[in-house]
């Protein structure tokens, strides 16, 4: 068997390209969702699955003609996603959203041979469109609820943040309820869905806040939490009231939204603006950082994580073997940085599949898996 440690796995987009999702509903397989986004030509959504064993990555590629700004897939039905996108008109530009299903592909299908779903497609496939989310306003993002109950998403505009709820079949969606912001401050710029509660967090310039999408009353407020804008954010899966952040002043802070005076720790690895952060859902003491200085960031933060180790001061009677043992648990720290990028890197996704695989991809359409390094997974699991 070849030995792949160290390897890396590339795909080229013919576009350039921002916005990159786990397929999160399908945990058989190794697959990422990647919009283009050409001005003046046609552009494509990429269904990407990367095959561990031989160590390569097939795809299926689809039509959609309006650059693609933002993607989310459904946490529940794999075939399912929605994009944000800019449509224009002769008067104006518009930002929209749609309800996309993609239907079988190629590779899924049972009687396609085994080789020719190793090829990949050469014309692109079409999309169907279940539904256009309604509204005139600028949508920025998409957020499925993590809890897989499938009837409400939020859309994030530029001073609404707006819950909606499904109908039978995902048909059409009616508005539910609204979160408006002054519009003297600068626009909201991301969003995240806590996963344990029905909570919706948003970065506002340097700001952070927090909104109980049943009650509509703000849960928390982070005043400057960052110097300059705030550009991500991502809630720890596994350990409730945990929330992570980043942005322009190349900082990565993590939060205790119960107290929120002062960051329960802070990176500072990146040399420019910071564009994702994701917390691996398996293993919340992973975290993949990257941004506009072509690089992407794994780290460790095993003290703030759930699985925290707590260790002992010097014991003589400790043996030789019982303290190798806890010299090779995991520390926090830098793990790896990845650089086999040429451009900003906008967008990072875990696998679904397989905790030890992500997926990362900057503006020049250049999509790149990696692994956590052997060694850090050992110490993880052993």
């Amino acid at each position: 068997m070849v030995d792949n440690e160290g390897r890396t796995c590339v795909y080229g987009l013919r576009h350039q390209a921002r916005c990159l999702t786990s397929v999160v509903a399908d945990v058989d397989h190794n697959k990422f969702l990647v919009g283009s986004q050409s001005l003046r030509r046609e552009n494509e959504i990429h269904l990407l699955e990367f095959h561990e064993d031989e160590f390569e990555i097939t795809s299926s590629v689809f039509q959609h003609s309006e650059e693609v700004w933002d993607i989310a897939a459904c946490p529940l039905q794999s075939d399912l996603f929605f994009t944000c996108y800019k449509k224009f008109d002769s008067n104006s530009t518009k930002s929209k959203a749609n309800l996309w299903s993609m239907g079988k592909t190629i590779s899924e299908d049972p009687e396609t041979n085994p080789q020719d779903r190793r090829t990949q497609v050469a014309t692109s496939l079409p999309l169907e469109s279940i539904f256009e989310v309604d509204g005139d306003a600028t949508i920025k993002k998409i957020l499925w609820d993590p809890k897989k109950v499938l009837t409400n998403f939020v859309s994030i505009h530029d001073y609404v943040l707006n819950v909606w709820s499904f109908d039978d079949q995902f048909a059409s969606a009616k508005l539910l309820s609204a979160f408006e912001f002054p519009s003297s401050a600068g626009p909201l710029a991301t969003g995240a869905w806590n996963p344990h509660k029905p909570e919706i967090a948003v970065g506002k310039d340097g700001s952070i806040s927090g909104w109980d999408i049943k009650s509509q009353s703000q849960t928390f407020n982070i005043n400057e939490a960052h110097s300059i804008l705030v550009r991500a954010l991502d809630f720890n899966p596994n350990k409730p009231n945990q929330i992570a952040s980043a942005g322009d002043d190349r900082k990565v802070r993590f939060w205790d939204i119960r107290n929120t005076s002062k960051s329960i720790k802070e990176i500072s690895d990146h040399t420019h603006w910071i564009w994702a952060v994701a917390y691996n859902r398996f293993h919340d003491q992973l975290l993949l950082s990257s941004g506009s200085d072509c690089q992407v960031n794994l780290q460790s933060i095993v003290s703030i994580s759930s699985a925290t180790f707590q260790y002992n001061d010097y014991d003589d009677n400790k043996s030789e073997d019982e303290y190798k043992e806890i010299i090779s648990k995991p520390t926090d720290g830098l793990v790896r940085t990845y650089d086999q990028h040429e451009d900003s890197v906008y967008s990072v996704a875990w696998s679904a599949h397989d905790p030890w695989v992500f997926c990362s991809l900057s503006y020049d359409g250049r999509a790149v898996i990696n692994r956590v390094p052997r060694e850090e997974k050992y110490k993880i699991i052993l």
